[in-house]
C-alpha cells in the first residue's frame, strides 16, 4: 500500500479568519442576535480578515460595536 502525504498547509491568515469567524458568531449570539444574523456578521468578519486590510482584533471590535448598536436600536431585541 502506498500513500503520499500532500503538503497542503493552512496559512496564518486563514487560521486567524476562522478564529474571528468563531468569535464574532459567539459574541453576536450571546448578545441576542438570531442565528442567521450572527452567521452573516461572522461571514462578513471572516471575509475582511481574508482581505488583509485590518487586524482580527479591530474587525472583532467593529463587529461588536455594530451588533451592540443594532440591538440598542431594536430596543434590546434584534430580529
Amino acid at each position: 500500500m502506498s500513500a503520499s502525504i500532500l503538503p497542503f498547509r493552512r496559512t496564518v491568515r486563514v487560521d486567524r479568519a476562522d478564529g474571528v469567524f468563531a468569535a464574532v458568531n459567539i459574541m453576536a449570539r450571546r448578545m441576542g442576535m438570531p442565528g442567521h444574523a450572527a452567521m452573516d456578521a461572522a461571514i462578513k468578519a471572516k471575509q475582511q480578515v481574508l482581505a488583509g486590510k485590518k487586524s482580527g482584533a479591530r474587525i472583532y471590535a467593529e463587529a461588536k460595536a455594530s451588533v451592540s448598536l443594532a440591538i440598542s436600536e431594536q430596543g434590546g431585541a434584534c430580529a
